[in-house]
């Protein structure tokens, strides 16, 4: 977080707008949050809700709020370049947004995967940077400071975001109703809270994952609707001769 921090403050900052570095900012502190003490060392080891909240945080309210701190004025020059233009607009590409994002969670919410991987800090590492990866390329057809990177017109990029939200109602519903504990690291964990059982604390994670973990999504959602709605009536569709209005009756 730190080099994320002051790459930040060398290369974009000076670019921006104070838009921009309160984006940054607002990012860096969910990333925080999610990493840090009580959520991340909660749910590293103890609590799958807490895990849940860090998954929110990294995947859907971090990203977005790092491409929204980028100014157009970055991301075109390193269009021209050779390696990072293509690899700029490849990432654009919707169905590569949505395939990664969905493999990731449905991946990392897998018993088995979870058992081997956050037993160790360089396992929960690599969760937390999927995560993170995951939605960025989530939010980037979406987002992405240039007109050229997200090509997605306005209906498609409600339908990509409401399309992103079905992948996570499978780990969400197997978390919520599942008869048992699915996780053997937070079913054996010391409890935190004695009178929070595992099952019970592995439903709250399944809650947490969809309800809250949309809220974002539909945000954005909400957004690009009404802006478009907006735009709708600044700039209402021409009048052509011969046509009889109903408001008037004149043509």
């Amino acid at each position: 977080m730190a080099a994320l921090g002051v790459w930040y403050g060398r290369t974009v900052r000076r670019m921006g707008r104070w838009s921009h570095t309160l984006w940054f900012l607002l990012a860096l502190l969910s990333m925080w949050i999610a990493l840090d003490w009580p959520v991340g060392a909660l749910g590293a080891g103890y609590l799958a809700s807490f895990h849940a909240i860090s998954y929110v945080l990294l995947a859907l309210i971090a990203p977005p709020c790092l491409i929204l701190s980028v100014p157009e004025s970055v991301v075109r020059p390193a269009l021209a370049r050779p390696y990072w233009g293509p690899v700029l607009r490849y990432a654009g590409r919707w169905w590569l947004g949505l395939s990664v994002f969905d493999g990731v969670v449905l991946l990392t919410h897998v018993p088995a995967v979870v058992d081997s991987l956050m037993v160790s800090q360089v396992g929960a590492l690599v969760i937390d940077l999927s995560w993170v990866v995951g939605g960025v390329l989530l939010w980037w057809p979406v987002m992405a400071p240039a007109p050229e990177v997200a090509t997605l017109n306005r209906p498609m990029k409600l339908a990509y975001l409401f399309v992103s939200t079905l992948a996570p109602i499978i780990p969400s519903a197997f978390l919520t109703f599942a008869p048992y504990p699915l996780y053997a690291t937070y079913e054996l964990a010391p409890r935190i809270f004695s009178r929070l059982t595992a099952q019970q604390d592995q439903q709250v994670a399944g809650l947490i994952m969809k309800i809250i973990g949309d809220l974002p999504v539909w945000a954005g959602f909400g957004v690009i609707f009404f802006r478009w709605a907006r735009e709708g009536e600044l700039h209402p569709p021409p009048s052509y001769p011969g046509v009889v209005t109903r408001a008037t009756g004149n043509s």
